[in-house]
């Protein structure tokens, strides 16, 4: 161990090997006192920053300090909503605020709450070389000291319970076993693999790296004998394929060309340890800093391993919420998984009336309801203490929507082949883009750009306002939220109708104004004795209400925009 002195000097001590409980593991006889700063050093060698590094005041290649995690917290109460169904607003700590910090955030956290929100989703605040970029390597266990550093992260979490708000951390793995943060000096952490090369065309095609979707999310679900699942309906992660193509899939690289990568090692030799080093990441999040919830990038810890790290993870996150009596939830995503409803309603809205775009939502309305319910994991009855109850666990999130802006600052980002999405000027079809997802029923992940929290023109103040009134519509029928949603459209396909219940959602993706006539789009299916009759739809909500009215059976509503039905 190497401490550097306030002289420009350094003191060297020596480690010892653990022991037979913790093979290969080197460790100090004595604690430092927090705020100390110190490294490794390797036969002698120059010293290194420790893998582990928590708080990185002098940047990610200089000396570790200590940190004293312990914290004035208030949240012992605090019960996190159902992120299975909710909804949550990603933020961006570099762009949220003109600060870029944490506690600058932390400020408006009531006003997020106030629109209807359950819960936060933190973009990756893993420490990074601001010079180099966060996707040239990060360190996994530390908050970025410009963003505020480990402490600030404890503020923000704590204010954001006290204003009823989970919070969910977006861990960076695929940005963590880069060459540059050094892992490679300390053991096998990374080996090479390909990295995705997104294509953003009609033809692209969905080649995981290992398998289809379903297998790796069905690595998260226990083995034989183990931690049973408990899941109402069952269901695969569906991969929209209308004509044979997937919208917004990823393709994979297998020749370990230019755009090869370095990923944890998690079935090869040495793996032991990086799956111990990842695992301890993970119950590092939960247990300093409180938060709710952490979003897996499920392409970035595939594996081959007869013992799928990613069930293992979900494992060791049950043990954790009976410890805490706290139910965390593990969000399933990566490439071409969450941007698919806004892939193809931006296709919709941009050039209407292509036939395809309607059989493409179709089937995302009927891929994805089957597995809308989340998946809970739960230890047996034989491990379950006399304090454990349903609260405590995990809740495995899967068939999530993002926004754009949602999608963009995610690591698995193609940050090109998102632009198109992400500069949407015109606020008419953003507007009915936010109706689409908010009342899709799916989890939910808003952006704000969409959702502007810090409102700052009348534009933001209205499309804001839009959010929250669509938000309400969705929680008070949040009964209906699990029933089948059918798409129709117009004979020119530049209407469409989503219909689930009593409620159905009209976009006029067309160009001029629309005259729709009820009774011919929304006249209940041969046999359905339970759809509500045309006769009986209201309209309740609507982006442009001056200009859309529904007088008898015609609906007229202005081009790009939505509007909300709902039967008596």
């Amino acid at each position: 161990m190497v401490l550097p002195q306030s002289d420009g000097g350094e003191e060297r001590l020596p480690l010892r090997l653990v022991g037979a409980t913790l093979p290969g593991y080197w460790g100090a006889d004595g604690e430092l006192a927090a705020g100390t700063p110190y490294g490794y050093s390797i036969d002698g060698g120059d010293l290194l920053t420790d893998p582990r590094s928590v708080w990185l005041p002098d940047g990610i290649h200089g000396p570790t300090r200590v940190f004293d995690p312990a914290f004035d917290w208030s949240d012992d109460e605090w019960t996190p909503p159902d992120l299975g169904s909710g909804v949550v607003l990603r933020l961006d700590v570099a762009t949220f605020t003109r600060e870029g910090t944490l506690d600058a955030a932390t400020r408006h956290l009531r006003s997020v709450a106030d629109l209807g929100i359950q819960g936060v989703e933190l973009s990756p605040v893993c420490a990074f070389d601001p010079d180099e970029g966060a996707a040239k390597g990060v360190r996994l266990y530390s908050v970025h000291e410009p963003y505020g550093g480990p402490r600030a992260l404890q503020r923000f979490v704590d204010t954001a319970h006290a204003a009823g708000l989970a919070v969910v951390l977006d861990i960076p793995y695929r940005w963590a076993a880069a060459a540059g943060v050094g892992l490679d000096v300390f053991g096998p952490y990374a080996v090479g693999s390909p990295s995705p090369v997104r294509s953003r065309s009609r033809g692209g095609t969905y080649r995981p790296g290992a398998g289809p979707a379903s297998d790796r999310v069905a690595a998260m679900r226990p083995r034989t004998g183990q931690i049973p699942l408990v899941r109402p309906r069952t269901g695969q992660i569906p991969v929209v394929s209308g004509r044979g193509t997937t919208p917004s899939a990823p393709t994979f690289r297998t020749d370990g060309g230019s755009h090869a990568a370095p990923r944890f090692n998690l079935d090869g030799s040495g793996s032991r340890g990086v799956r111990d080093f990842l695992l301890d990441d993970a119950k590092h999040w939960f247990r300093e800093y409180h938060v709710d919830g952490l979003v897996l990038d499920v392409e970035a810890l595939t594996d081959r391993a007869q013992i799928p790290f990613l069930g293992e993870l979900a494992d060791t996150v049950v043990s954790m919420g009976e410890e805490r009596q706290r139910r965390f939830a593990l969000l399933v995503d990566g490439p071409g998984r969450s941007d698919r409803l806004a892939t193809v309603v931006h296709r919709m809205l941009t050039a209407p009336g292509d036939p395809r775009d309607i059989d493409d939502l179709r089937l995302l309305a009927d891929q994805v309801h089957p597995s809308v319910r989340r998946a809970v994991r739960q230890a047996p009855a034989a491990r379950r203490t006399q304090r454990s109850d349903r609260r405590a666990g995990a809740t495995v999130v899967e068939n999530i929507t993002r926004l754009p802006g949602a999608v963009h600052t995610t690591p698995w980002a193609d940050h090109d082949g998102d632009r198109p999405l992400l500069d949407l000027e015109d606020l008419d079809s953003r507007a009915s883009l936010l109706a689409c997802s908010v009342l899709a029923g799916t989890p939910l992940v808003l952006d704000t750009r969409h959702v502007p929290v810090v409102a700052r023109t009348d534009r933001d103040r209205r499309l804001a306002a839009w959010a929250h009134h669509l938000l309400k519509l969705r929680h008070d029928t949040s009964d209906e939220m699990d029933l089948p949603m059918e798409i129709r459209a117009s004979a020119d396909n530049t209407v469409v109708a989503a219909l689930r219940g009593k409620g159905a959602l009209i976009v006029n993706a067309g160009s001029g104004l629309a005259a729709v006539r009820l009774r011919t789009l929304l006249r209940p299916a041969e046999n359905d004795l339970q759809a509500p009759a045309p006769a009986a739809f209201r309209l309740i909500a609507a982006w442009e209400p001056g200009a859309t009215r529904l007088v008898g059976d015609t609906l007229t509503i202005p081009p790009r925009m939505a509007a909300v039905l709902r039967a008596d």
